[in-house]
């Protein structure tokens, strides 16, 4: 991976954070700040946007698509002249020099979209995770994901004491294969904002952390909890994502 650019952005209050943007054969351009990676914005045919926010400034980190032209990182709209700088007063918006505003608002509803997303990605996993451990548990595996369900668990051992048989009948299968894709619709429901099967979901699952607290299941409890952490933080992202979407009252004079 190459270096193609980096920035020392200072605050204020001489806290130093880093940007960095390097470029790998196989993955592209990527944009870190502080180590962390930053999700595309945006992008125009000329260019890619990757924003982010720092004490109460909008940064832009502008990436051409089509030139040979070094990437340009913006605060409040103005660019950056050589590799460090400090921060000013924070301003509420600007325009940068692709001409396209970046506002607070705009930064805002772009982080609560990640979060949605990635929030509701845990159903995803579950219900992967979920189908996994039913092909293992039919295949006489003893070990699973701790993070599916374990009421498939139980399904599949009440299954097999009622066939009197040690592997999985081919129903509980199917039924485990139903309950875990169902909570598969429930991540793609939770990635759209749709907040009451979000709720839904969350609340099932909690039920289903239950039976790995009956059965004394350390593991199993503490990767429920980090889900359900997971999950609530997206489900209060969507909530709050509504409010940011929701027109303005109109005046009436």
């Amino acid at each position: 991976m190459g270096r193609v650019v980096e920035w020392t952005v200072t605050e204020a209050s001489g806290r130093q954070h880093r940007v960095v943007v390097d470029r790998a054969p196989l993955f592209g351009v990527r944009v870190v700040l502080d180590r962390r990676r930053l999700e595309r914005f945006d992008q125009t045919p000329e260019s890619d946007r990757h924003v982010t926010s720092i004490a109460g400034h909008v940064l832009t980190v502008v990436i051409p698509r089509v030139s040979n032209d070094q990437p340009t990182l913006y605060v409040d709209g103005k660019p950056v002249l050589g590799t460090e700088t400090t921060l000013p007063a924070p301003l509420a918006g600007a325009t940068d020099a692709t001409g396209a505003t970046v506002s607070s608002r705009d930064l805002l509803r772009f982080q609560l979209l990640q979060r949605r997303g990635s929030g509701g990605s845990w159903f995803y996993w579950i219900g992967g995770a979920s189908i996994l451990n039913s092909v293992l548990n039919a295949a006489g595996t003893q070990w699973g994901l701790a993070v599916g369900l374990g009421v498939t668990y139980l399904i599949d051992g009440f299954a097999e004491a009622l066939s009197d048989t040690v592997r999985t009948p081919i129903y509980a299968f199917i039924i485990d294969v139903a309950v875990a894709g169902g909570f598969l619709l429930l991540g793609r429901a939770a990635r759209r904002g749709n907040l009451s099967w979000y709720a839904v979901g969350i609340g099932l699952y909690l039920l289903d952390g239950l039976l790995f607290v009956l059965a004394e299941d350390i593991l199993g409890i503490a990767v429920h909890g980090i889900a359900v952490f997971g999950l609530v933080s997206g489900w209060r992202a969507a909530r709050a994502l509504k409010r940011v979407e929701a027109p303005a009252p109109a005046l009436v004079g």
